[in-house]
């Protein structure tokens, strides 16, 4: 077993195989390398949207992977957002979120899905963190904008997601990655309160 190792954004270009199709995968994505040939690795993605997938990736100008060995990740996170106080509280650290006071998040216990696809949306504070485009959605299933397009995110105004400032993203963001819930979706829980 191994995973992804994601370049600066903490994303890594791949084509689904046999169609081709381009789409990126979140750094450490657990993958299961099948082999290396003409200058292309090839793998199975493990976990994630696009879990039981085929894919392969090029390798590196200098012949490097740009798989890696199995990451040390640790237990499910747990996270507490406290509405009222503007805060997110998880193992060993506290970052200051918001939502939209009219349309909040609801209160309750939300899975933390591992990162589904790069949020352009954040490429505006690209400039305060590497790692804005990486949104874990907050649910089961899909998300289906509009409907139940809730995620823990970083940002500085809110549409109703738990929105991390930006200044507190990069620790939140490196321990919920390396988070696992054990069932290949999840890296943990958020409970709004």
């Amino acid at each position: 077993m191994a995973h992804v190792v994601g370049g600066r954004s903490g994303w890594l270009r791949t084509k689904l195989e046999p169609s081709g199709i381009e789409v990126s995968l979140p750094e450490y994505l657990k993958i299961d390398i099948t082999e290396s040939k003409d200058g292309r690795e090839y793998f199975t993605i493990l976990e994630g949207v696009h879990k039981g997938k085929k894919a392969s990736v090029k390798l590196s100008a200098d012949g490097s992977s740009n798989l890696g060995t199995m990451a040390m990740y640790r237990g499910a996170a747990k996270l507490v957002f406290n509405i009222a106080k503007g805060e997110v509280t998880y193992g060993g650290g506290v970052a200051k979120a918001i939502t939209y006071p009219a349309k909040p998040i609801a209160k309750g216990i939300h899975n933390i899905q591992l990162p589904d696809f790069p949020h352009r949306i954040g490429s505006s504070y690209l400039g305060k963190t590497p790692y804005a485009l990486n949104w874990f959605f907050l649910g089961n299933g899909n998300a289906v904008e509009g409907t139940n397009d809730r995620y823990l995110h970083t940002g500085e105004r809110s549409a109703g997601c738990v929105t991390v400032n930006p200044t507190d993203w990069d620790k939140l963001y490196r321990y919920l990655i390396l988070s696992r819930q054990g069932d290949n979706t999840n890296v943990g829980i958020i409970k709004v309160t």
